[in-house]
C-alpha cells in the first residue's frame, strides 16, 4: 500500500479498498496473488486431510508456480501472438457462437471419457436404464432419487438409452450438448447487458471455472438446470429493453421446461421478483412477466397434474421439504412458540419421537452443508485464485451507475440467498455462475492491462485442478455431515 493512499482507506474504507485495487489490477501482483492463492488451496487441502494423493497435490503445486512464473514473464510478443488467432475466431457473432460451442463440445468430450462416478450419476444412470424400457411411474416407485427430481432430463435420459444402448458415456454426451448451449447464452448475456466484447470474453471465464466442465460432463441434471435458467433469464432481460409479447412467452417456456428438469428453478421467481420491485425497466414489462409466469405455470401444472394422478405429488412434496433447511427452521420455531406440553404428556408414538430426531439431524446437516458450500466447495468450484477478481469486480457493480449492474447483483445475491436457506449443496449454485463470470469479465474490461495473462493463468490453473478432479475422492469435511 502506498503510504499517501493510507488516510483515505482509513477515513473510506470501500473508496480505499477501490483505489487500491486499481493499482493491483494493473500489475504483476495480480498474476502472482493467483498463483499464491492456488497455493494456499492445495495446502488447505493437504492440511485438512481433504485429499491424502500427496504426490498428485505435489506436482500440481510445481506446475502452478511454473505457470505462474511463465504468464508474469511472458514477453508481450507472445501474448499478442495469443491474441490473434482468438481474434480471428471472434471475428463474428456467428464464429463466436460457433467456436464456443465446439470449445466445449472438445473439452466436454474428453473430459466426460475419464471423469470418475459422480454418486448421483449412478442413480440417474439406473433411472434411465429403467426409463429405457418401462413407463415413467416405474422409475418413481423404484428409486428414491427419482422422487426427488421432476421427469424431463430422465426423461432424455431413458430415452438415448433406448436408442443407443446403457452406456454412461452417451449420458454424459447429452450434458455436454447443453454446456455448449450454456456457453452460448452467456454470451447473448453478456453481450445484452454490456455489449459484444463482454459477450465473448464472459463465456470463456465460465468456461475456465472447473466446476463447470465437472457438471457439464456429468449425467445429472445441473448443467441443464443453469441452460433453461440462463436462456430464461436472456429472454427476460431483453423485453426490458424492447418489449415482445413473443419473447415473454418463449422465456415462460423455458422457464416450465426448468421447472421440469429441477425444481430450484423456482427461484428464479425469486430474481424476478426483486426486478419488478427494485428495477424501473422491469416495472413497465409486468404484463409481459405475467405472460411469463402463466406460460411456465401451464407447463408446470400439466406435470404436477400427472403427478398427483398416480399418487406421487404428496410424496415428492413430503421429500423435497424435508431436504429444504428453511422448512426444518421454521418447524422448530413454531413448536418452540407453542404451548409446552403438561409434564403427563408422551409421544404419541416412538414414530413420532424418531421423527423429530430424524428432523433435527436433517437440519443440521443442511446448515453443515451450506458452511462446507461457502469455506470450501464453491471457491473450489470457482476457482480460489479467482477470489480478487470476483470481490472487486463485485464492489465495481456496486460503486458504478450502469443500468445493467444491479441485474447481474440480484441475479447472484437472489439465488445465492435462496439456496443457503433450502439446500446449499455447491452443484445447484451453477446457474449462477454465468454472472459471476460476468463480473470477472468486467473488471478484467475495466483494467485490461493484464487480463490476457490473467485469462490464460486461469485456464492453466483450471487444467490442472481438473486433473486432480478426474479422479477425485473427498476423504474429510470441515463440517463433518454424522451426528
Amino acid at each position: 500500500m502506498n503510504i499517501s493512499q493510507l488516510p483515505l482507506f482509513l477515513k473510506k474504507p470501500f473508496a480505499g479498498t477501490l483505489a487500491l485495487s486499481r493499482q493491483f489490477l494493473q500489475t504483476r501482483s495480480l498474476p502472482a496473488a493467483m498463483g499464491l492463492l492456488q497455493l494456499l488451496w492445495l495446502a488447505v487441502i493437504v492440511g485438512t486431510g481433504t485429499s491424502t494423493r500427496y504426490g498428485l497435490i505435489l506436482a500440481l503445486a510445481i506446475f502452478s508456480v511454473a505457470a505462474t512464473l511463465a504468464v508474469i514473464y511472458l514477453p508481450d510478443r507472445i501474448i499478442l501472438k495469443f491474441k490473434e488467432p482468438v481474434d480471428r475466431l471472434f471475428v463474428s457473432e456467428k464464429r463466436t457462437l460457433l467456436s464456443l460451442a465446439l470449445a466445449a463440445i472438445l473439452i466436454g468430450v474428453v473430459y466426460a471419457g475419464i471423469q470418475h462416478l459422480w454418486g448421483d450419476e449412478k442413480e440417474s444412470f439406473r433411472v434411465a436404464t429403467i426409463l429405457s424400457s418401462n413407463p415413467l411411474v416405474t422409475a418413481y416407485m423404484e428409486s428414491g432419487w427419482m422422487m426427488n427430481h421432476p421427469p424431463l432430463i430422465p426423461l432424455i435420459y431413458g430415452f438415448v438409452v433406448r436408442l443407443f444402448g446403457a452406456n454412461l458415456l452417451y449420458l454424459r454426451l447429452v450434458s455436454v450438448l447443453f454446456l455448449a448451449g450454456v456457453l452460448a447464452v452467456t454470451y447473448l448475456l453478456g453481450r445484452e447487458l454490456y455489449g459484444r466484447d463482454m459477450g465473448y470474453l464472459a463465456p470463456i471465464l465460465f468456461l475456465s471455472f472447473p466446476l463447470v466442465i465437472r457438471l457439464g460432463a456429468s449425467a445429472m441434471l445441473d448443467v441443464q438446470l443453469a441452460f433453461f435458467f440462463c436462456l430464461a433469464m436472456w429472454m427476460l432481460v431483453r423485453p426490458a429493453k424492447q418489449p415482445s409479447v413473443w419473447l415473454a412467452c418463449a422465456a415462460g417456456a423455458a422457464v416450465g421446461l426448468g421447472l421440469l428438469t429441477k425444481y430450484i428453478m423456482i427461484f428464479i421467481f425469486v430474481v424476478l421478483f426483486f426486478f419488478v420491485l427494485l428495477l424501473p425497466s422491469f416495472r413497465k414489462i409486468k404484463f409481459h412477466l405475467l405472460a411469463a409466469t402463466l406460460v411456465s405455470a401451464s407447463i408446470f401444472a400439466g406435470w404436477l397434474s400427472y403427478a398427483n394422478s398416480i399418487g406421487l405429488l404428496p410424496r415428492q412434496i413430503e421429500k423435497i421439504l424435508n431436504f429444504s433447511g428453511i422448512y426444518h427452521v421454521v418447524g422448530n420455531l413454531v413448536e418452540e412458540n407453542q404451548a409446552p406440553p403438561s409434564p403427563s404428556a408422551q409421544p404419541e408414538s416412538q414414530g413420532e419421537s424418531l421423527d423429530q430426531g430424524q428432523g433435527d439431524r436433517m437440519q443440521s446437516g443442511i446448515l453443515r452443508l451450506g458452511l462446507e458450500s461457502l469455506l470450501t466447495r464453491i471457491p473450489s468450484s470457482l476457482g480460489v485464485h479467482y477470489a480478487p477478481l470476483i470481490i472487486l469486480g463485485m464492489l465495481y457493480l456496486i460503486k458504478d451507475k450502469n443500468p445493467a449492474n444491479p441485474i447481474v447483483l440480484l441475479w447472484i445475491g437472489a439465488v445465492s440467498a435462496s439456496l443457503f436457506l433450502t439446500l446449499p449443496d455447491h452443484r445447484y449454485f451453477l446457474p449462477v455462475f454465468p454472472a459471476i463470470a460476468i463480473v470477472v469479465a468486467r473488471v478484467l474490461r475495466r483494467f485490461p492491462v493484464y487480463a490476457e495473462r490473467t485469462i490464460i493463468l486461469g485456464l492453466l490453473f483450471e487444467a490442472g485442478n481438473l486433473y486432480l478432479f478426474a479422479n477425485w475422492i473427498r476423504e474429510a469435511h470441515f463440517f463433518p455431515f454424522g451426528p
